[in-house]
């Protein structure tokens, strides 16, 4: 039971950032005050979905929580591939 607790909450987690990301990068609703933010929602957002996710791992060794964890990281490192992305392709 506590690890399917850690678990949804890390998949939460990890969905609510990438919800905002979807949303900056497709623009389905015009957020223009919060302009590059959502990008840096998952240097809050995963770090500690990330801790909740290995806590449900280190709990019970599932496939779930082996899933939050592999979501959570590749997440928490989105900002610095699209950061690096953008230099390297767009030399801004």
């Amino acid at each position: 039971m506590e690890e399917s607790k850690f678990t949804v909450i890390s998949y939460l987690l990890f969905i609510v950032p990438l919800i905002f990301i979807i949303n900056f990068l497709f623009d389905f609703v015009p957020l223009e005050e919060i302009q590059g933010l959502p990008i840096f929602f998952p240097f809050v957002f995963c770090s500690v979905g990330l801790y909740f996710a290995s806590k449900a791992y280190r709990v019970q060794k599932s496939s779930l929580s082996i899933g939050a964890v592999i979501a959570n990281i590749v997440l928490l490192a989105f900002p610095f591939i699209y950061m690096i992305g953008g230099t390297v392709i767009f030399g801004v």
